[in-house]
């Protein structure tokens, strides 16, 4: 199945030689979209660098946008269809597309095969595949199927995913000055943080100067500053016009198990209850849990504090700051500081904590 799928697709070197020939690129890009089988008022469009985040009128279920022209950015149109979102990522590079939204999903194809978007439209095809292949697998699991469907349905997935990972290489080849290239830097999970630091130093500077990259960029550094063995790095922050420091509780000859949640994290909260229990089982001088806010309002973060009855020291509304300087780009992450402040270990989470906290207090 995907040996065929992969036979039906384009061969890049004809589209990359194809996109080559001089075209003129407008200055704006001409988005049409339309939507079949249902009706909406409105769609929804997002470009992070333009600071564009708004409605478009939908007419007859017709709709027309236009962008300014930057392929090394990404917007995205999203329509809500009883309650279910449905969203396509386009690049704005000059060339028209069309966007349809059906009651199952959203497509969008560029009106001109020398567009970024024509690529794109084929990565996500891949992607949609891949995620339907996944749920696929997971009914097939629940249902007690056999073996021999499971390791086929098996097999199918990671052709899909041997090929969104060579899409990912070849765009960071091939596709330096245009978003592609900053989304495979998140797609290739396979590349260390030193390589992914090295690519991006090689694109071109108005795909490094994207919000996106930048934020890649800043957790990357915020990693490498911070690996398992290295000391850890101080961040500050004002609550209720009081400077809570990470280092008020971090080097003080304590273990530290620190813990960057949010309210609004379901995983966060379901971390509460192993917390609870090493929290329980080794509190006191050598040991303690320190709980970190993240990206939430401090009323919350207190409510949450309350209602789960946690018995640690927080800080409370680090915003960004704390996930930055310790590059996390997902909650919960929690990391083990040494009595001296050493990073011992990072991205902790259940049965391993109550291993690693085992394994230092010999209980």
């Amino acid at each position: 199945m995907i040996i065929n799928y992969l036979k039906h697709l384009p061969l890049f070197g004809v589209l990359l030689c194809s996109c080559a020939c001089g075209t003129k690129v407008s200055d704006t890009t001409l988005i049409r979209g339309s939507l079949e089988g249902f009706t909406a008022d409105k769609v929804s469009i997002y470009v992070m660098d333009y600071g564009i985040n708004e409605y478009i009128d939908v007419v007859d279920n017709l709709f027309t946008y236009e962008l300014p022209t930057n392929k090394a950015v990404v917007a995205t149109v999203t329509c809500v269809k009883d309650r279910k979102t449905l969203s396509v990522p386009i690049i704005p590079d000059g060339f028209p597309l069309s966007i349809v939204f059906t009651q199952d999903g959203a497509t969008q194809a560029s009106d001109n095969r020398k567009s970024v978007n024509y690529r794109l439209a084929q990565e996500n095809e891949v992607y949609h595949k891949q995620v339907d292949g996944i749920k696929e697998m997971m009914a097939l699991q629940k249902a007690g199927a056999p073996k021999e469907t499971i390791d086929s349905m098996a097999s199918i997935l990671r052709g899909y995913g041997d090929l969104l990972d060579s899409f990912s290489r070849e765009d960071i080849e091939y596709h330096k000055d245009d978003y592609l290239a900053a989304n495979a830097l998140v797609e290739l999970n396979s590349l260390t943080d030193e390589q992914k630091d090295s690519i991006i130093n090689t694109l071109d500077p108005t795909v490094i100067q994207t919000e996106r990259v930048q934020l890649i960029q800043k957790q990357i550094h915020g990693r490498l500053y911070t690996k398992e063995g290295m000391h850890f790095i101080d961040f500050s922050v004002e609550t209720e016009g009081r400077q809570s420091h990470l280092s008020d509780y971090v080097g003080k000859g304590q273990y530290v198990l620190a813990d960057f949640w949010a309210s609004w994290c379901l995983p966060c909260i379901e971390e509460f209850p192993n917390l609870k229990d090493v929290y329980d089982k080794y509190k006191g001088e050598a040991f303690t849990i320190l709980g970190i806010a993240v990206s939430d309002e401090e009323a919350d973060s207190i409510a949450s504090i309350e209602k789960y009855q946690l018995p640690w020291p927080q800080i409370l509304g680090t915003g960004d700051v704390a996930m930055d300087t310790y590059g996390i780009g997902g909650i919960p992450h929690i990391i083990l500081f040494g009595p001296d402040g050493t990073i011992l270990y990072r991205d902790l989470r259940g049965e391993r904590i109550k291993t690693v906290l085992a394994e230092i207090f010999g209980k």
